[in-house]
């Protein structure tokens, strides 16, 4: 049966199949949105959709989206999300939590994975110079827009934070950032650029702890001895970065 509308609104068609197993607008044609939850007001721990005591398949997950654009238009967002705060409320974006529960036994678990694919005989244009323009898997920009802050208040463009209840894993591979190089050759690891406006320091320690520690080297590369050292590991061997007091 052909789309048909009733007071503005979608309604199905026969050859939609819904039951409690499933629903399918396939061929279906709608006036604009498929689904459309405007103006819908949700009550304290409710969700538009909700799926609970799911076990997705690798290959079918819980949503799945594809499907391929040329020309028109020039930029499309795979999902676009958007919510503001008018007042107390905290907008904390996608939370996206995954659990290895007691007994679980894995080697990975990612609660973001993002991957930019450039294929053969595709073509990364020239950005010109301007700044944020490339291939990023992960973009992300804080905007202080004649914003008010009060003493103490905090921004960033990101924040990372590990936390190791109990055990000291200082004996393993972990880290804040574990940065790979898994085939040919970059030109830098880190890049700075700024378009407008400075940096007051390069980076800042809240606290002298480690790995600034006492200055221990054999070999000063200055007269006078160091203030302090920042220890890095080389390989298997410890070295430290002198670091002097600006005065």
């Amino acid at each position: 049966m052909a789309d048909n509308t009733a007071g503005g609104a979608f309604v199905p068609s026969s050859s939609y199949a819904i039951s409690p197993s499933s629903l399918s607008f396939d061929g279906e044609t709608p006036p604009s949105h498929v689904i459309n939850f405007t103006g819908v007001t949700l009550a304290a721990s409710s969700n538009l959709i909700r799926g609970t005591s799911i076990a997705p398949t690798r290959a079918s997950g819980w949503i799945s989206f594809s499907g391929t654009v040329t020309a028109t238009p020039a930029q499309v967002y795979t999902d676009y999300r958007e919510l503001h705060t008018a007042g107390a409320a905290e907008v904390l974006g996608i939370g996206s939590f995954p659990f290895m529960d007691s007994g679980a036994s894995c080697k990975s678990m990612f609660a973001l994975q993002a991957i930019c694919q450039v294929d053969a005989g595709s073509t990364v244009l020239s950005a010109a110079g301007d700044p944020a323009i490339g291939i990023f898997p992960i973009w992300a920009k804080l905007l202080l827009n004649g914003e008010t802050f009060t003493s103490g208040g905090v921004a960033a463009a990101a924040f990372l934070s590990v936390q190791a209840n109990v055990t000291d894993v200082s004996g393993e591979n972990v880290s804040v950032f574990n940065i790979e190089q898994a085939s040919g050759v970059i030109k830098d690891i880190f890049y700075f650029r700024a378009t407008s406006g400075s940096w007051t320091n390069f980076f800042t320690f809240a606290a002298e702890q480690a790995p600034i520690i006492a200055w221990g080297a054999d070999n000063d590369p200055k007269d006078s001895t160091p203030d302090k050292g920042l220890r890095v590991m080389v390989g298997g061997t410890e070295y430290q970065i002198p670091l002097y007091i600006n005065t």
